[in-house]
């Protein structure tokens, strides 16, 4: 086996956590760890690194289920779902699902059901925080289409705005677990709060949508066209969309023959 080949194969048993008999053998044992418990030591290191990436990017979730139980949940996420990248930026996306599953199998969180809205919440403030900044929307280049090409355009959300629909009061118990309090684990009232996150230059704010707004930008997202968002009569939303620097550009022209 050459160099290259026992690298590669290093870093898959650390980073997917296997143990291959094969690549055990080409190691050397030391004089107090076998090949298996100096794998394990590598394994270790990379899970740590790993929890402490996802403690990070959800701190709310970790504050609510205490540390201990957040490290448990996170090495199950770890498990199934192993780090393929160097980047760990993009780490954690399917967090929200593997949560939402957890929470229909293990009693212990049954109550809560709020908890996947939550991590979503928390990796689309993750996902603003490190998106790069969009120009205004050319509203000179807009005009240059013809009004058939207005009407089929369709039009694309900042990378540095991102939004949550839900059923329960995620705002309130993010801002809540956002200062220190002794008042965390106080009631909130149990509505529907549908949310969005926006950097502008270094300041990130996260905001109440209202039901309508919420619904314009679920048509913008997947790719309606101007004549669907007046047919729905959302249109008026555009312009403060616009203003509000979530809307960037324009998108494909949808043309229907």
């Amino acid at each position: 086996m050459n160099l290259q080949v026992l690298q590669e194969n290093f870093i898959k048993q650390i980073t997917q956590f296997e143990i291959d008999d094969d690549f055990l053998k080409q190691l050397t044992p030391g004089l107090s760890l076998s090949p298996e418990q100096q794998v394990a030591v590598y394994q270790n290191n990379v899970r740590g690194a790993l929890q402490s990436c996802l403690a990070q990017i959800y701190p709310v979730c970790c504050t609510i289920l205490g540390e201990g139980y957040f490290k448990q949940l996170a090495k199950g996420y770890i498990q199934h779902h192993p780090s393929r990248h160097a980047n760990l930026n993009d780490y954690g996306k399917a967090f929200a699902e593997f949560v939402l599953q957890q929470c229909q199998k293990r009693p212990e969180l049954a109550e809560f059901v709020y908890l996947s809205d939550l991590v979503k919440l928390e990796w689309r403030y993750h996902q603003v925080y490190y998106a790069k900044s969009s120009p205004p929307f050319d509203f000179k280049g807009f005009t240059y289409l013809t009004e058939q090409q207005q009407a089929h355009s369709t039009f694309q959300l900042a990378p540095c705005f991102q939004f949550v629909a839900s059923d329960y009061p995620i705002l309130s118990i993010f801002q809540m677990n956002q200062v220190a309090t002794t008042k965390k684990h106080e009631a909130v009232l149990l509505k529907a709060e549908n949310v969005g996150v926006f950097r502008e230059q270094n300041r990130i704010e996260v905001f109440e949508l209202e039901p309508f707004a919420l619904n314009a930008l679920i048509l913008i997202q997947a790719g309606s066209t101007l004549q669907a968002i007046v047919q729905a009569e959302l249109d008026d939303y555009l312009p403060q969309f616009i203003q509000q620097g979530w809307v960037v550009g324009t998108g494909a022209i949808r043309v229907v023959s």
